[in-house]
C-alpha cells in the first residue's frame, strides 16, 4: 500500500520540470533550501540508488540527516557539485 503511493510521488518529483537558475538570481537563503533525496536525485539527472552510492564512493554532494530516516540535500551543494562537473570545453577560440 505505502509502495504505490511512494511510486505515485515518485513520478509526481521527476516529471516536474527541473530549471537549474544562474547563481546570481538566487538569494543565498533561497540557495541553502534543503531538497528531499528524491527531488536532489531528479536535479543531478541521478536515480535515488546511484545519489546514494556515488555519496558512499564520495562522488556526491554533502547530504544532511533531516531526522532518523529521511536525507536532504542542500541546493547550493547540489549547483556546486553540478558546476564542478560540467565539462568546458579545451578548444582555444
Amino acid at each position: 500500500m505505502g509502495t504505490k503511493k511512494s511510486r505515485e510521488h515518485l513520478r509526481a518529483v521527476a516529471s516536474r520540470p527541473v530549471i537549474a537558475p544562474a547563481a546570481q538570481e538566487q538569494s543565498a537563503p533561497a540557495l541553502d533550501r534543503v531538497v528531499s533525496e528524491a527531488e536532489a536525485a531528479a536535479i543531478i539527472g541521478f536515480s535515488k540508488d546511484t545519489l546514494r552510492r556515488e555519496f558512499k564512493a564520495g562522488r556526491a554532494p554533502a547530504r544532511i540527516r533531516l531526522s532518523g530516516r529521511r536525507i536532504g540535500y542542500r541546493l547550493s551543494a547540489i549547483y556546486a557539485f553540478l558546476e564542478a562537473h560540467t565539462e568546458k570545453s579545451s578548444a582555444m577560440p
